[in-house]
């Protein structure tokens, strides 16, 4: 790591070429844009006002914070924990250690949500299973205004942040965070849950833990660094969607959709599990950025 410390530097420029040379060495991608971005966070400073501040001298203060903040990304700390925050379609949310930081696909999940779905005042929820940061929530309810949504976690870190990110973007009062595992708390484990519930739910959507528990597949910046239980799912990976596709049968009613986002390579494991459980139509699946299959649709038969 480069010696030098950025309370020395007397401009901007230096503690940018400092930064950046700093998470170079140790490999992270696109270290100038981050390297800007962390020190604009300590300056306190967006990135045009930074980059437009390049002869400016950085007060001492501020140097040692970004020096912390680059030493931490220089240990594989991921970006978004040390700025305390993530972007999300048009707006942030907030992430720390203990939540999921929510990823660009899952805004294709949403946006093929918002595609098949619209509440009515009869169907008006929605059930998010996996809150992490309320990303999924947070958008259908900021889309949807006559929406309401159940979003359910098995761990309370990920619902109070869900919750403050509700509440930051004015739509709390139409969400309601439970703690739970999959779809239990709404009776969907064995049997049918109650007719009113079923009624009143239009859609269950999900980004369910995904990844092999040995993490062979996982980065290492996740699986070092982020929650486990958000990402593990059983030795395939397949545990999650196992439990939540039959748990979502029992739930729904006939026309109503499941949407799921995928892993690597489990598109076909998933289609199996469906056409197993034989109360689902045809899944249409779906590519992400990538052409890598994403994400799965499927009407409750």
């Amino acid at each position: 790591m480069n010696d030098q410390e950025p309370a020395d530097f007397s401009r901007v420029a230096d503690a940018l070429r400092w930064g950046e040379e700093v998470l170079a060495e140790e490999s992270i991608n696109g270290a100038r844009l981050q390297a800007t971005l962390l020190l604009g966070d300590a300056m306190g400073l967006n990135r045009a006002q930074l980059l437009a501040s390049l002869r400016e001298p950085v007060a001492a203060g501020a140097a040692e914070k970004f020096r912390t903040s680059i030493a931490s990304r220089a240990s594989h700390v991921p970006l978004q924990y040390i700025r305390g925050h993530a972007p999300f379609l048009d707006f942030e949310v907030a992430v720390r250690p203990g939540v999921f930081i929510p990823r660009p696909e899952t805004e294709m999940v949403v946006e093929e949500a918002l595609a098949l779905w619209q509440p009515t005042a009869e169907v008006s929820w929605a059930v998010d299973v996996g809150t992490g940061s309320g990303i999924i929530s947070i958008a259908l309810a900021r889309a949807r205004p006559a929406a309401r949504i159940c979003t359910i976690d098995r761990s309370p870190a990920p619902l109070v942040t869900a919750r403050q990110n509700a509440a930051s973007l004015d739509v709390a009062d139409r969400i309601a965070f439970i703690r739970g595992d999959l779809l239990s708390p709404l009776g969907a484990d064995h049997h049918q849950p109650p007719a009113n519930v079923r009624q009143s739910v239009g859609m269950v959507i999900s980004n369910p833990p995904y990844a092999p528990e040995n993490g062979r597949e996982v980065d290492p910046e996740v699986s070092d660094h982020e929650p486990r239980e958000a990402w593990a799912a059983g030795p395939e990976g397949m545990d999650a969607y196992a439990r939540l596709i039959p748990q979502a049968a029992n739930l729904l009613l006939p026309g109503r959709p499941l949407i799921l986002e995928l892993g690597y390579g489990q598109s076909e494991l998933v289609a199996d599990l469906l056409a197993s459980d034989g109360r689902w139509d045809e899944p249409r699946i779906l590519p992400d950025f990538n052409e890598i299959p994403r994400i799965v649709t499927v009407l409750r038969k």
